[in-house]
């Protein structure tokens, strides 16, 4: 193909590569936060990744100079670049990266091929650091209309998925040690292969810290879901899941009792109008919307010194817990 041919090519279909990597970025979105669902503890997309997902067209100078002036060897140019459009997922673990990889191949509207794996190149060649990522190529499985564009069948848009680590080394070094014509000196390429070993030690010790915390922290993310529920049969109503939520759960680690659901069963049942009170002030209270409002009710009637010595938030709403209760908050 002449440069000419490619231009004209490339103008013609560029709003299909739009359209395309529009649609495969909603796709994984709502596959990802599905994956992330089902994790103990769930995770939600907006968290779990760390940079936004946006899907990069190439410019028809950047296209015209990989098909017809680098050291490739294409048989069919065009057809064989396959990240005309392509979108980066950057993620906090090396762990995460097979998550994101999981929502690829869950979806049926693509076919995914491998088309570069950092953990396979690292048992090929295990004494070796160098540049790190999963890549996919996502091909339209059939015609697909997206918008008012159709998608022909066979469509690629490339995937790079890396860790935060990962994605600060390429981004100083892609450009500017792994594809230029003249080549780093030794000393250059040495520096950046010590730093990829530190990002993979760096990671190992995070993936350590990691499952070390989630540990440590499953009492308290069991205690929220089992309140959680309790919420929602008592009161009727979804609560929130607020970060005071943990914050309070925390401050009482130690008092959370294995029974605390079927004490405060308990206590609802002597105590049946605390449920109208929480439902009462559920729009005016922040506290009264959370599911640990239950556990500030248990602590209240069996610990009630001891709640108002370590409350970590605000008085105002335990005050109230206090006074449903009929317990004097200032003579305590």
């Amino acid at each position: 193909m002449t440069e000419s041919e490619i231009r004209t090519l490339w103008e013609t279909e560029h709003p299909i590569y739009e359209a395309w990597g529009d649609y495969v970025r909603n796709q994984l979105m709502m596959q990802l936060s599905e994956v992330l669902a089902q994790q103990d503890p769930p995770g939600k997309v907006s968290e779990f990744l760390k940079l936004q997902v946006q899907p990069r067209l190439k410019d028809a100078k950047s296209l015209i100079d990989k098909a017809l002036f680098r050291d490739k060897k294409y048989g069919d140019p065009y057809a064989e670049i396959t990240d005309k459009v392509g979108m980066r997922f950057v993620v906090l673990l090396s762990s995460h990266i097979r998550l994101v990889e999981q929502a690829i191949l869950d979806d049926q509207d693509w076919e995914g091929s491998k088309d570069r794996d950092y953990e396979e190149e690292r048992r090929a060649r295990p004494l070796e650091f160098a540049y790190q990522s999963l890549h996919y190529v996502v091909r339209a499985a059939r015609d697909i209309i997206h918008g008012n564009v159709t998608v022909p069948k066979g469509t690629p848009c490339e995937l790079q998925i890396r860790t935060l680590l990962q994605h600060a080394h390429s981004e100083l070094t892609h450009d500017t040690i792994y594809k230029p014509k003249k080549a780093a000196s030794p000393e250059i390429n040495r520096t950046v292969a010590k730093s990829m070993a530190l990002i993979e030690a760096a990671d190992d010790f995070f993936e350590l810290v990691m499952r070390d915390l989630q540990s440590a922290s499953k009492p308290v993310r069991d205690a929220i879901d089992a309140l959680n529920r309790a919420y929602i049969h008592h009161i009727g109503i979804r609560p929130e899941a607020e970060k005071s939520n943990v914050v309070v759960l925390d401050a009482f680690s130690e008092q959370i009792p294995a029974d605390l659901i079927s004490r405060i069963d308990s206590l609802i049942l002597s105590k049946g109008y605390i449920l109208e009170r929480i439902k009462s002030r559920f729009d005016t209270h922040h506290l009264f919307r959370q599911p640990v409002i239950l556990f500030a009710y248990h602590m209240a009637v069996s610990r009630p010194a001891e709640v108002k010595d370590i409350w970590p938030l605000t008085n105002e709403d335990l005050k109230l817990v206090f006074l449903d209760l009929g317990i004097s908050y200032d003579n305590v």
